[in-house]
């Protein structure tokens, strides 16, 4: 069972600019220029810089424990998928948070994707190089030619990981290069998907939980302070993203849910998400850009995304806890070969058609039920298989 990434904090039940500590605990200053000593009593209050700092900070403490982030990417897409995951379980109304743990938990399967698929190339070149090692120099023209295997333990073994490894030729002395090239571009997309999905939770948790706490009215007053603490988070995309702007779309979103209006803010918050944060944090970036192109489809783009789950299975995003929906649950980024992942307006067709099909299935007794036992699974840590 996941901790509850949802903590209390005595703030919170404090008023905005309301002393934060008891008089008789407040620091005392007197001078003693002139005849008379005087004694000033500083008396700290409860600022919106002081909230946003409190909410901010609950953020890092759940990836970031003591400051640092959670070494492993998996682990630390897990804790952010479970926090989404329990932001919706503790208010319905935070649905795009709900749909965020679905979202997350599919990044969380591109990261798992590629792990294993370059634990398979390695796994076949290892086999590969210890195959070569038992034969003579010939071994290459063996394999073409078809000649007579000794050795019948090794070429087994090799051939096991073959079958178990989806890019083909990867033995070939001839393709080396390009190999490398498909494992270097796996790490750098498995980084990549990593850095936006860590940026993102640590930009749009703390909104949602200062929301929960405080309030519109309050988060109206104090969202444009939020930047005072620009020099102090964790941020790592702080050299394409520049922290704590107060978006249109951040207020938007939480006066549609202060007024009902879900379906509209999950629109504003999605915006927000894809056109102010990951579109430069990830997709303006030129050599990631291109690796989401389309175009790229047939070879290392369609390898290295959990979106795909193989070398020439199209981006998709499933209503469930798995990587692959048992039932249908599942939207398609798009059919046509030359789409482009990385033009924020094709994102934003899809994840709207996305969270069309969350709510329709929200609306549903018995999809509702579905739905929040993914959910659940996911807020417990569960999901990603």
């Amino acid at each position: 069972m996941t901790t509850q990434c949802i903590a209390p904090h005595d703030l919170d039940m404090k008023k905005l600019w309301e002393s934060t500590c008891e008089l008789s605990a407040c620091k005392r200053i007197t001078s003693h220029d002139g005849r008379n000593p005087k004694t000033t009593i500083v008396v700290p209050l409860l600022t919106c810089s002081c909230l946003w700092h409190r909410f901010q900070k609950e953020a890092e403490d759940w990836i970031a424990p003591g400051g640092v982030l959670i070494a492993d990417p998996q682990a630390r897409n897990r804790r952010i998928n479970a926090a989404y995951a329990q932001l919706w379980l503790a208010d319905n109304r935070f649905q795009w948070a709900g749909l965020a743990a679905f979202a997350s938990k599919q990044v969380g399967c591109g990261l798992l994707h590629a792990v294993t698929l370059d634990e398979r190339i390695e796994a076949e070149r290892k086999a590969y190089q210890t195959l070569q090692e038992s034969h003579p120099k010939d071994l290459y023209e063996r394999i073409v030619t078809n000649k007579l295997r000794a050795n019948v333990e090794l070429w087994e073994a090799w051939d096991k990981a073959k079958q178990q490894n989806p890019v083909p030729l990867t033995s070939d002395p001839l393709l080396g290069g390009a190999i490398a090239m498909l494992q270097e571009e796996l790490k750098y997309v498995h980084e990549m998907l990593a850095l936006g999905n860590t940026a993102l939770f640590l930009d749009v948790y703390p909104l949602h939980r200062f929301y929960m706490v405080r309030g519109f009215k309050e988060m109206e007053a104090c969202l444009r302070e939020r930047d005072s603490l620009k020099d102090e988070v964790i941020l790592p995309i702080a050299d394409r993203v520049e922290f704590g702007i107060a978006q249109q779309e951040i207020l938007e979103t939480f006066a549609y849910i202060d007024q009902g209006k879900i379906s509209e803010s999950v629109r504003t918050m999605a915006q927000h998400e894809q056109i102010n944060i990951l579109q430069p944090a990830l997709y303006d970036v030129e050599r990631f850009a291109l690796l989401m192109r389309g175009t790229q489809a047939g070879d290392v783009v369609s390898v290295v995304t959990g979106l795909f789950s193989g070398l020439s299975e199209e981006i998709q995003l499933t209503l469930a806890s798995q990587c692959k929906a048992p039932d249908g649950r599942k939207m398609s980024f798009s059919r046509n070969p030359i789409a482009n992942l990385a033009e924020k307006y094709q994102r934003m067709e899809f994840v709207m058609r996305v969270a069309t099909q969350f709510d329709i299935l929200l609306k549903n007794q018995s999809t509702h039920a579905q739905l929040k036992a993914s959910i659940t699974e996911i807020a417990n840590g569960g999901g990603i298989n």
